[in-house]
Order: C-alpha cells, then sequence, then structure tokens
C-alpha cells in the first residue's frame, strides 16, 4: 500500500492512507519511518513522502519491470517511467534524487544514471520517498530521497519458492529465512530470463541505443544477511549482489532516422557485439546499533560497494571530442561509514547528530571498434580495437558532521532544524584526451558545502494541520563530464566545479474529513548553479541558475470497509538562466516532466483475494523555444495507461496476476517523443498489453 503525507523536515515521516485500512489522527504516532536520522514519534511532520510497503509492491511489480517504473507510475512529483535502463530523466521534483539500498548510496561521482536499477524486484521489502531537497544523507539529494528496504530473516524457519511468467520474460526465484541459535538470517537468489516485448500493435520494440534496456538479458540476484540481537544491540551483515548480461542479436534500425518526426524505431536482426548493455552491482553492509541508555542511542554502519556498467556504443566520429566509434562503460569502488546518534534531552526535544565519510573512486574507459567494419555492415556489427582513456581514475573523498533537532514547542507547535557541513577532496589521475588527444595533467581540488534546514507545524485541531519548511542541499558536480573534454590547461582548481547548492521553500496542509484524507504542498526550489551541462559533444560546458516551482495534491476516500481510492496530482515549472544570460527560459522535458495525474482503486473482493486497478496519465507540454526542437525540448502530447493486478491468498500458496496497459494503447512515453540521442531510433513506443503470472509458494 501507499501513503501519502508530510515530513517536519527530513526527519520524520507517517504516513496518510492505506488501501485497505483508514488511519485517524489519534493512529499516526504508531505509524513509523524506519529510515535512520528520520525516526520519531511526534505528531507534528513538515514534508511529503510516499511510503510504499511490501504488499503494494507485490501487487504493483505485477505491472511493471523494476522498481523505477513502480515509482515513477505512483509517486506524486516523480517523472513518467522511461523504455530504458536508465533514471535520465525521471526526476523527482525536477531534481536528482538521492538513492539508498539499507542506507548505501547507489550514485557515482561519474552520474550514469543507472541508480535505481542496481536490484532485483524479488529483494525488495520497502521503499520510502522523501520529497524535496535535503542533506542529511549527504550529496545528491536536491531532489529527495529514496530509500530501498531489502528483505530480512524471520524468526520462523520459512522457504519460499516463486515462478513468474510474462509474454516477454520469466523469473524463479527462491529464499531461505529463519533463525540458527541468536542469528537471524536470510539468503536469496533469483533469475529473471527477458526476451523481448511488443507494443501495441505488435511489433517487436527496438532496443533503446542509447541508454541502453533489458531486451534479451540475463539477470542474476543474491541477497545474503543476518542479524543477532542481545542486551539492547544489534548487529548485522549483508551482502547484496546484481548481475545483468545482454546478448542480443537486435539494434535499432539506423535507417529510421530519415523518417519525419515521430516515427516509431524498429527492431533489426544481425547485430554482431560482444560487449553489450551490464550491470553488476556488489554491496557489503555491516550494522551496528546499541541503546546506550534510556536516552541515548547509537547507530553505524560501514560499507564497501563495487560497481561496474557497461554502454551501448556510440558514434563519435564526427565529433573532435570523441573521434572514434567507442562504447563506455564504468568501474566504481566506494567505501564509506557512517556513525548516528539520537538523544532525547527532555519529553519533547530530540537530538540527531553524527559523522559520515566515504572514499570513492571511478574510472570510464571506453572499448573502441573498426569504423569501416561497422560502416560496411550497415552498421551493424562491431570489431573491437582495442581499449583507451575516456574518463581518468576520480577520487571523491568525503567527510561531513551534522546537527538535528527536533522539539514539539506546545501540542500544537513543532519545530525542528538542522545543519550538515561536508568537506570534498577531488582529484584525478594525468591522462590523454579520447578525442584530440592532449595531454591533462592530474590535478586536487579541496571544496566544502555547508546547508542548513528549518520546519514548523502546527495542528489547527486534531484533523488539519498546516506546515512550513526551508531546506537546501547539495549535489557534487559531474567532473568526468568537463575533464573528459578538457584542454591542456584545465585545472580542478580554476574551473566551475562548485557544488549544487538548492534552496527550498515548502508549505503544505494536510486534513481529514470523515472518510476522505487530503494532503497539498507547495513548494520552490532555487539554485545558482544547476548541473554540469556539456553542449555540442564537449564543445561547451555550462551551469545554469535554475528556479523551480510545483504543487503536489493527494487524497485517499475509504469508501467502504472493502473498496478504497486514492488519487494524486503534481505539476512542476522550471525555468534556467545561462551564464551571461539576461532572461530566463524553460528547462527541457529530461528535467521538467508533464504534470502526471494517479488513481488506484483497491478492492478486497474477500479476505483471500484483492484487486487494484491503476491509472497513470502523462500530461501535454511543449518544450521548444521559439518552435524549434532541441535536446529535449519537442512538443509532448499526453497518454493514460491503465495497470490491473490482483493477489489470491491460496491454501499452498499466493498467485498473483497482472495485466499491464489493459486497452493496449500505442503511445510514446516522454522520453520517447523527447528523443534521447536525438532522432527516430529512440522513439521507442510503450509496451502494449502485457500479462504475467506469479505464483508463490510458502513451505
Amino acid at each position: 500500500m501507499i501513503y501519502q503525507k508530510s515530513l517536519l523536515c527530513i526527519s520524520i515521516s507517517l504516513l496518510l492512507a492505506s488501501a485497505s485500512e483508514h488511519v485517524h489522527a489519534d493512529d499516526i504516532e504508531h505509524i513509523e519511518i524506519r529510515a535512520e536520522r528520520m525516526a520519531s514519534d511526534l505528531n507534528s511532520i513538515a514534508r511529503n513522502v510516499s511510503v510504499i510497503d511490501e504488499e503494494m509492491l507485490n501487487t504493483q511489480f505485477s505491472s511493471a519491470q523494476n522498481i523505477a517504473e513502480v515509482l515513477a507510475k505512483t509517486v506524486p512529483g516523480m517523472a513518467p517511467p522511461t523504455p530504458a535502463l536508465t533514471n535520465f530523466g525521471t526526476t523527482l521534483r525536477g531534481r536528482n534524487a538521492l538513492v539508498l539500498i539499507d542506507g548505501v548510496p547507489m550514485n557515482t561521482n561519474r552520474n550514469i544514471s543507472r541508480d535505481l536499477h542496481n536490484l532485483h524486484p524479488s529483494q525488495v521489502e520497502r521503499v520510502e520517498i522523501f520529497r524535496g531537497g535535503n542533506a542529511l544523507y549527504g550529496s545528491g539529494a536536491t531532489g529527495g530521497v529514496i530509500y530501498i528496504y531489502t528483505k530480512s530473516g524471520q524468526e520462523e524457519n520459512e522457504a519460499t519458492s516463486s515462478v513468474e511468467l510474462k509474454n516477454g520474460a520469466f523469473t524463479l526465484s527462491q529464499s531461505l529465512s529463519g533463525q540458527v541459535n541468536d542469528w537471524l538470517y536470510r539468503v536469496a537468489g533469483s533469475y529473471e530470463k527477458v526476451d523481448s516485448f511488443s507494443d501495441a500493435e505488435g511489433d517487436r520494440l527496438a532496443v533503446e541505443p542509447s541508454q541502453g534496456d533489458t531486451f534479451d538479458s540475463d539477470i542474476y540476484s543474491f541477497d545474503i544477511k543476518v542479524s543477532k540481537s542481545w542486551d539492547q544491540q544489534q548487529l548485522s551483515m549483508s551482502l547484496l549482489g546484481y548481475v545483468l548480461e545482454q546478448d542480443t542479436d537486435f539494434a535499432s534500425d539506423p535507417s529510421i532516422k530519415s523518417l519525419p518526426y515521430i516515427n516509431k524505431a524498429q527492431s533489426i536482426k544481425g547485430l554482431q557485439l560482444d560487449k553489450q548493455n551490464q550491470i553488476n552491482n556488489l554491496v557489503f553492509n555491516i550494522g551496528y546499533q546499541n541503546q546506550l541508555t534510556e536516552q541515548h542511542a547509537l547507530s553505524a554502519n560501514l560499507y564497501y560497494r563495487d560497481y561496474d556498467a557497461r554502454f551501448a556504443p556510440f558514434d563519435g566520429r564526427p565529433f573532435a571530442t570523441w573521434n572514434h566509434l567507442a562504447q563506455t562503460y564504468l568501474e566504481s569502488s566506494n567505501f564509506g561509514a557512517k556513525l548516528t546518534v539520537n538523544s532525547k534531552l527532555s519529553d519533547t526535544i530530540e537530538l540527531d547528530w553524527g559523522v559520515d565519510l566515504q572514499d570513492e573512486r571511478s574510472e570510464m574507459p571506453v572499448t573502441t571498434y573498426d569504423g569501416e567494419v561497422y560502416d560496411n555492415s550497415g552498421f551493424l556489427v562491431f570489431k573491437e580495437t582495442g581499449d583507451k582513456a575516456f574518463v581518468p581514475e576520480i577520487s571523491h573523498q568525503t567527510s561531513a558532521a551534522f546537527i538535528q533537532v527536533r522539539a514539539e514547542l506546545t501540542s500544537e507547535f513543532g519545530l525542528e532544524g538542522g545543519v550538515r557541513t561536508e568537506r570534498i577532496d577531488a582529484s584525478f589521475d594525468s591522462f590523454n584526451t579520447l578525442g584530440k588527444n592532449i595531454a591533462i595533467s592530474g590535478s586536487s581540488y579541496e571544496y566544502d558545502s555547508t546547508v542548513y534546514n528549518l520546519g514548523v507545524t502546527y495542528d489547527i485541531n486534531d484533523s488539519h494541520t498546516v506546515y512550513a519548511a526551508f531546506n537546501e542541499g547539495y549535489e557534487l558536480p559531474d567532473i568526468g563530464l568537463q575533464i573528459r573534454y578538457a584542454s591542456s590547461q584545465f585545472d580542478l582548481s580554476q574551473s566551475s566545479l562548485k557544488p549544487i547548492e538548492s534552496s527550498d521553500r515548502e508549505i503544505g496542509w494536510r486534513g481529514e474529513i470523515g472518510a476522505f484524507d487530503f494532503s497539498a504542498a507547495y513548494f520552490i526550489s532555487e539554485s545558482d548553479l544547476g548541473r554540469v551541462k556539456s553542449e555540442g559533444m564537449g564543445l561547451s560546458v555550462s551551469r545554469n541558475e535554475v528556479e523551480i516551482d510545483g504543487v503536489e495534491l493527494t487524497s485517499a476516500w475509504d469508501i467502504n470497509q472493502d473498496l478504497s481510492a486514492e488519487f494524486s496530482y503534481s505539476k512542476i515549472n522550471g525555468d534556467e538562466k545561462a551564464q551571461n544570460a539576461d532572461a530566463f527560459q524553460q528547462m527541457n522535458g529530461f528535467s521538467i516532466p508533464p504534470s502526471k495525474f494517479t488513481a488506484q482503486l483497491n478492492y478486497d473482493i474477500s479476505s483471500a483475494w484483492r484487486a487494484n486497478l491503476t491509472v497513470m496519465r502523462s500530461g501535454e507540454k511543449d518544450y521548444r523555444i521559439d518552435a524549434k526542437n532541441a535536446f529535449g525540448r519537442r512538443e509532448v502530447t499526453s497518454y493514460t495507461i491503465v495497470d490491473f493486478n490482483s493477489q489470491l491468498e491460496l491454501e499452498q500458496g499466493v498467485l498473483t496476476f497482472g495485466i499491464e496497459n489493459v486497452f493496449n494503447k500505442q503511445y510514446f512515453p516522454v522520453y520517447s517523443q523527447l528523443q534521447r540521442n536525438g532522432n527516430n531510433t529512440s522513439s521507442i513506443p510503450g509496451r502494449g498489453r502485457t500479462f504475467s503470472m506469479k505464483y508463490t509458494y510458502h513451505w
């Protein structure tokens, strides 16, 4: 089930509504947010939050391919789903979101936009989405935080087997969990075979040529988790793995480029490419909690992440900064530590304080290919000619300290405020640029960021609360995007690579009238520097001033004991001003999505049989400047998609059934209409009517 509510700054959250149970004001304190640095039993909250629990995940996954699609379909303020293996364009409130898996950050200093594609649906237990900029978890959360929890062991010994069939994929998964002596454990693994999907006209969907996709892929996942509790202490250790390997014979037909906009991309067989889209994500995490005294609790994490990802080849020969037919791949390692102490100073005042340390190193070489062989084959055959440097090894070492205080000033007023300061040491090795073979000397740079937050709530009565909040977030700049196109005089200390520091202001209201729950929020987000933008394949790099505002509305209605409905609407506007420009212009569609409306109808047919109907409508928006098409600037048309999901508990297991795109509508997602690679080869329609059936047996 999904709940919509608001949060005081970023430290607490409560759910607004349940598909099967109405949440009244006097029940709020019993609803738990699990994220460390977030927990509180105070009733006053002042930030919009979405919580997706295991029951809703199990339902929604039957009509979605991954966690990114579930979030994009259901979370207000989040851009609609894309057909690609990327969260590029899947912004939250017009900015990037920080993705955490069990507290471990999934972002990398070379922003490759695959943060939401690093674990399998079978591994996910719960997701908490904190909307709006904040810095409590560090860099990357200018749009919010997406906190993903993986499944844990239970005291009761249990084995679970499941098989899922779709017209385009099948999945097998197995898990064992239970208790041995004082240790809880969970051991699980899954295998998914993805073939291909068709559009509503019955044609095979083309391979996405820019960011990649999962067609003709083998996907493996495993997770091992153990924990032990004693004397108000807990030790936990986990190992999570996710591997995606693509091996397809199909490409997006290049002949479609010459046709007018918008003609759908076509599949063509004959691709010969040994190294294709790939993801390898391995995370080792140790957690320790200790209730030191009645007033003080400690939480610590030590983690290591090893990660690599490969993308589709790109013909960069026409561009001097590339001058190669090449395929990028990322290799990254990340070691970090977190310490949080919660101190209850009184019955009404609470303090969170702590430190974070992180050391990330990443590089992005390229595999080059023979251009003549490629041209003569009709752009289908790739013959390797060796690997070269593209982005050298970049080191990011960060150290941060934070303090956050929450206070219940009176029975009506709540207050929270905090500060986080972070120091960043960045450096890179000497290398030669790919396109012009310019020798670039390694250099280093130290910079820092200090951000603040403040929020206040007022309970008008037991049924209505208003709030106002000010939050600052920050995001480290993508150094690799600039140095890969650097000139011989480039030096980090003389560059414009300062952090993005966003200032967010938000006001909101939530209320309850009979069987209806409502919430409304209006926000403004501003930054003097936006993301590093490469234009003309590196011929120029810019940082634009950004102004974003938007509104989010949610409601929930318990029609009767068995039937409930939930609705949400979000609309975001964004403008940017280039350096030395006099006026603002609207931001492109990869940053600011069209308006989005969602509706869910939940029906408990019986105590063992539930059904869900989900509707998502993406609005229309013209992103062009002076009616001219450009990157991310097209006139986007609206579309509506309806999904159906049902779950039936049997005597010997659980049967889940889903239909994606019930009415088999032919449509182009926003991502496809904007044409990520600038032509029809990335104009990929959404999936047509897709059936799925999953059987889960608990031993």
